[in-house]
């Protein structure tokens, strides 16, 4: 019975820690599914795409990633190209394009914050 409980928790510790991705690529995160699509629809016309993103900036409805920014992220079930980011920090968090990230070990994230040798 002992053993049963150990393997319960340890997979509910397994299953409860964070992931963290790094963006690869200056990106953005959007308030919804919809808004990151069209988005990315327009990503190959350079100009388009950083005149509408700024126009989302504007109405509070996206957000600028910088490349290099760790987040905290989670795939979304109904859309597994997008990430969804930061929930835990600035709730609800942000929907991302997920092939714009990598994930990051937690160990290369303590030694990049200087908090696990």
């Amino acid at each position: 019975m002992g053993e049963i409980v150990k393997t319960i928790l340890a997979i509910a510790l397994v299953a409860s820690q964070t992931t963290y991705y790094e963006a690869k690529v200056t990106t953005f995160g959007c308030t919804s599914i919809d808004l990151v699509a069209q988005l990315q629809k327009l990503r190959a016309d350079g100009k388009a795409f950083h005149a509408a993103l700024m126009e989302k900036q504007i109405y509070g409805e996206c957000v600028a990633i910088l490349k290099g920014t760790l987040v905290q992220g989670s795939i979304e079930a109904t859309a597994d190209s997008t990430l969804r980011v930061n929930q835990e920090i600035d709730p609800p968090g942000y929907e991302a394009p997920l092939g714009d990230f990598e994930t990051k070990a937690m160990e290369a994230i303590g030694r990049r914050i200087g908090t696990i040798a």
